[in-house]
């Protein structure tokens, strides 16, 4: 098992980094987001990106990923609490009310599908500020798929306090999101991709 690289910027991130809204591509669903929607306030952003290999069809890994909005799954440090709150599913601009746990603090939002690729990537964003977005993208391998996740979030108020809070709280995060690559790689090439963890139970 691998963590992947890792990466963590604050108020530092690079101009070809700074597009962060969905464009549409070829194979993409048509966008029903709301101007702006899947914007973050880039000079107040944390992020973190993570991958790792998974010995399955990429068709497989994409499927486990389209259910992570739709309940709570083993595999989810982040997403500890989902239920969809509208029609739609899996395309963008489905919704489901979420709860996130960001460094042992627990969130309850709305989060939206702001990208979707399939087989290719998939994204959600928090529809309040301040807002969380996850990207996830694939990649098929001769021997299974790469998947990588991006991890961004918003931290209000002064830069001390952003400073603080990624001092005090964005290592749980990462953490986190490395445990979350290591129990969806678990979960996937044990082939119990398909069970279903209501409450607190983990691997």
């Amino acid at each position: 098992m691998s963590k992947g690289r890792r990466k963590s910027k604050i108020n530092k991130l690079p101009k070809s980094s700074r597009t962060v809204s969905p464009t549409k591509k070829k194979g993409e669903s048509a966008p029903l987001l709301p101007p702006n929607a899947a914007k973050l306030e880039l000079d107040r952003t944390l992020l973190t990106s993570k991958e790792i290999f998974i010995a399955a069809p990429v068709e497989l890994c994409f499927e486990t990923l389209t259910s992570q909005l739709e309940q709570p799954r083993q595999w989810d440090l982040i997403i500890t609490g989902a239920k969809p709150a509208s029609k739609a599913r899996g395309r963008i601009g489905a919704t489901s009310q979420v709860t996130l746990n960001l460094g042992g603090k627990e969130r309850q939002s709305l989060a939206m599908i702001s990208r979707y690729r399939p087989n290719r990537a998939i994204s959600w964003v928090l529809t309040n500020k301040p807002k969380v977005r996850e990207d996830w993208q694939l990649e098929q391998k001769p021997r299974g798929t790469a998947v990588s996740v991006t991890l961004t979030c918003e931290v209000p108020g002064w830069a001390i306090g952003r400073l603080l809070y990624r001092i005090r709280r964005w290592k749980k995060v990462e953490q986190d999101l490395d445990k979350t690559l290591t129990h969806l790689k678990k979960v996937i090439e044990s082939g119990s991709s398909d069970q279903l963890v209501i409450g607190k139970g983990r691997l």
